[in-house]
């Protein structure tokens, strides 16, 4: 029973764990060119290595009759952030704004940018550009390909100011694509690597020393640290309230009230 307790909470911890080290992709535009993805409960988190290939899933077959294609990578971002922050009003009101849009929460670690923007030129037979912030969109007009716009912003490491600029960024850059394709365009915002904070390093050197060691021959108990002493705690807490309930629930149990009552004293 101690052993099956140990296995859930490290698998909780787990799945805490995993969640955190995501990245999210979000997508719209003005015309019908995403397909609506599962809600987003009951989305599971997509694997690194599918990433690329589960958002290409999710374009319509008109994808390559859009004019422009823009890719934003925005490294260090979580889901959370957007509901936590004001830092991406325009983001916001551009996805509200949108006649179509849809998006996966979450992604295991990061998005290949580079392999997801070659991806769809080579397959809308289109040519793929770079854009730095604050630059200016030089594409030709008369282009008669999709063009794939990657827009690459700094890392904003958590900090509100920062998440500010890169969404001022954004702004300008879609202004842009606007100014360009008019509403012939679609939007994919991800990021190319996870947040990493503080907390989650900890937890990630923590579960590296309980990480099977490379002789996959040795025992369950010699691969695996399967106990702490905070698990260890925990039982002893567990154990401890456990016994004074069984203890006090038995005692009730025990009760038991008269047969008959004793009858009033004659008197004589």
């Amino acid at each position: 029973m101690k052993i099956y307790a140990a296995a859930l909470l490290s698998s909780l911890a787990s799945a805490v764990v995993a969640f955190e080290s995501t990245v999210p992709c979000l997508m719209w535009s003005p015309k019908d060119y995403f397909t609506p993805t599962m809600d987003a409960i009951e989305q599971f988190i997509v694997g690194k290595d599918d990433a690329v290939t589960t958002i290409w899933s999710s374009l319509s077959s008109d994808i390559c009759d859009a004019k422009l294609i823009a890719v934003v990578d925005q490294p260090g971002i979580h889901v959370n952030d957007f509901s936590r922050s004001e830092a991406f009003a325009a983001i916001k009101q551009y996805r509200k704004d949108a006649a179509t849009r849809t998006e996966f929460e979450y992604i295991a670690d990061s998005v290949n940018v580079d392999q997801l923007a070659q991806l769809i030129s080579e397959e809308c037979e289109g040519s793929m550009v770079t854009v730095a912030p604050r630059q200016a969109l030089d594409i030709d007009q008369d282009a008669q390909s999709p063009t794939v716009a990657v827009l690459s912003l700094p890392s904003t490491f958590g900090a509100v100011a920062a998440m500010q600029e890169n969404d001022a960024a954004v702004d300008e850059f879609i202004k842009s694509v606007q100014e360009y394709a008019q509403d012939d365009y679609a939007v994919i915002y991800t990021s190319s690597s996870a947040k990493q904070s503080s907390s989650h390093m900890k937890k990630r050197s923590m579960f590296e020393r309980r990480a099977p060691a490379s002789d996959n021959s040795a025992p369950i108990f010699a691969k695996y640290q399967l106990f702490s002493p905070g698990i260890f705690m925990a039982i002893g807490v567990s154990a401890v309230v456990v016994f004074i309930v069984a203890v006090g629930v038995s005692w009730l149990v025990n009760i038991q009230t008269p047969i008959r009552f004793e009858g009033k004293p004659k008197k004589n």
